[in-house]
This record gives structure tokens, C-alpha cells and sequence, in this order.
């Protein structure tokens, strides 16, 4: 999904024709400067608005290195913009406000602020509201919440960026099948590795050709998930990630995992694994080996 994104921005300015070319050329952006403040709209795809940003923070940070993006700026809207921008009138614009229409659906989002004596809301969550019709822009600009979020984790983003260090998603590898509690383990017991001095430099070096050195996607997983579900979370413009799950005795264990396209992956079925093996079922090769021959844990393995 294409998320919409408007930063509050520091580092460049609209008088840097360079900069400003590869805003356009590079991102589709647009770089404006209001009252001494410089703004930033820029889009991105992902899996969620916070991928999304995360995405973007890191494509900037490689093209735009001194650019700092401060906060996520609302488009705040009231009755009349909401109702130009999905082309209908005041009256039923304000009858989505008041309840007396499409009561059989969430209610209207909360109005983030007042101006004078009319209340304004995020586009955000006005267009997330919508699309339980269908309607509102197919571009999606973050909510509130999500906002909030992406606010809360930009500092720490760059900061990491800043070390010279890889910033770190995590994605379960399946959802909703009633282990989802065990994966936010692993989570949990690898954000707590990380912290730890050293670590992450050490995660970041293993020897797997990443596309962009600044992302390292980790997908949790728990031993009866299946390889491909942990290879579908491979981001679209990724052939790598690495997969964390606990171990037979409950320790933390890493892997390198990667698709077909990934170069130098060992083939699962070289280890004697088909398209349906388990994470279960890499650990018992990782431990016995194909023939009982132990495969070293740091093996990059590809599903072929």
C-alpha cells in the first residue's frame, strides 16, 4: 500500500536546486518553505504506515544525508475541505459528523483540534474512515496513532543511521493462528539482544549481500511456521532477511534467509528440505545435518 507522507524538515532548503532535484527526481516529492519552516511530501509503499516511514527514513538518509526530518505535520481539514476532496456536499459531510448517516458503521473519527469556533480532523483519519466505503484518496496518509508512532520513532531512527548502524524491521511470519504471543516473544528477547553493546554491529555483519545496507529485516517466527511464510516477508526490494526464533532449549537463534534471486543462499533442498519445511525442520538440519553433517546456524539458506 502507498502511504502519503507531509515531514516538518531541517538540514536542506528550497534554495538548494540540487537538493531540490532529487526531492522531485528521485522521490516524486515536493520541498515548500512556509514561514521559515520547510515541509517535505513525499510517498512510500509498505506493509503499514510505519514500514512505510520506516522505508522512507532510510531511501532519504542514503540521498539526502543532511536532511533531518523533525515530525510528521497534520493535514488538518474541516466540514468544508472534507467535503471537496470526496466531492459532496456540506449537509452530508456534517451528517457523517453528527451520526445521522452511515450509523451501521464506526462513528466519525474525534476532531483533533478546534480553529475559532469549528472543529478540524486529520486527513489521515477522515480517509481512514471512508475507506470502509470505498472512498477517500488511494494514497493513505498516516493516522493519528500511526502518526504519533512515527513521531516518537523518527529521533531514534536517525540517530541509529547516524552510528552508521542499520535500522531493524520486524515482521511476524504468520498472524492469527494462535501463536502470535510466542513470535512477540521472540521480539521481545531480540529488542533486549540488541540493546546490549555490540550486538547489532555484529547482526548487521553477517555476510549476506543486502540491497540496502541501512535495512535489516528480521522476521519472527516460531518453529511450526512454514520457510515460505518467513520468505514472504521479504520486502519487494529485498532478496535478504534474517529469521529469529528460539531454539529447541529456548534460546535465541538467528538465520540468514533468502528467495530464489538471493545470490550464494544454500537451496533448502540441498539440505534436504521441500517448499513445505518448517523453521522446526531447519533447526533438526542445523543440529544433525543432511547425512549428519551439522549446517552452521549462519548458513544463508534460500528457498528455491
Amino acid at each position: 500500500m502507498e502511504y502519503e507522507f507531509h515531514f516538518v524538515v531541517d538540514g536542506i532548503e528550497v534554495d538548494d536546486d540540487q537538493a531540490v532535484a532529487i526531492v522531485h527526481d528521485t522521490f516524486d516529492g515536493v520541498l515548500t518553505r512556509h514561514r521559515g519552516r520547510h515541509f517535505l511530501d513525499v510517498s512510500e509503499s509498505g506493509v503499514n504506515a510505519i514500514d512505510a516511514a520506516h522505508r522512507i527514513v532510510v531511501r532519504l538518509r542514503k540521498s539526502l544525508p543532511a536532511l533531518r526530518l523533525v515530525r510528521t505535520d497534520p493535514d488538518l481539514v474541516g466540514v468544508s475541505d472534507i467535503a471537496e476532496r470526496v466531492e459532496r456536499s456540506r449537509q452530508n459531510v456534517q451528517q457523517w459528523v453528527s451520526g445521522e448517516r452511515r450509523q451501521d458503521k464506526l462513528p466519525f473519527p474525534d476532531p483533533e483540534g478546534i480553529t475559532g469556533r469549528s472543529p478540524v480532523w486529520r486527513w489521515g483519519d477522515v480517509n481512514a474512515w471512508l475507506a470502509q466505503f470505498c472512498e477517500g484518496d488511494e494514497v493513505h496518509p498516516p493516522t493519528r496513532e500511526e502518526a504519533l508512532t512515527i513521531d516518537f520513532l523518527l529521533h531514534k531512527w536517525q540517530r541509529t543511521l547516524d552510528d552508521g548502524l542499520p535500522l531493524v524491521h520486524f515482521t511476524a511470519a504468520e498472524a492469527g493462528d494462535g501463536r502470535d504471543e510466542e513470535r512477540e516473544t521472540v521480539q521481545r528477547l531480540l529488542e533486549g539482544t540488541l540493546a546490549l553493546p555490540g550486538v547489532l554491529e555484529r547482526l548487521a555483519a553477517i555476510p549476506v549481500p543486502r540491497t540496502e545496507q541501512q535495512r535489516l529485516t528480521v522476521v519472527c517466527a516460531v518453529l511450526p511456521d512454514r520457510l515460505s511464510s518467513v520468505v514472504s516477508r521479504i520486502g519487494h526490494d529485498e532478496v535478504w532477511a534474517v529469521l529469529a526464533y528460539r531454539g529447541a532449549e529456548g534460546e535465541l537463534r538467528l538465520q540468514p534467509v533468502g528467495t530464489a534471486k538471493a545470490p550464494g543462499a544454500v537451496p533448502v533442498s540441498s539440505l534436504g528440505l521441500g517448499r513445505d519445511a518448517t523453521v522446526g525442520d531447519l533447526l533438526l538440519v542445523q543440529t544433525n545435518g543432511p547425512d549428519d553433517i551439522p549446517v552452521t546456524p549462519i548458513t544463508p539458506v534460500g528457498l528455491d
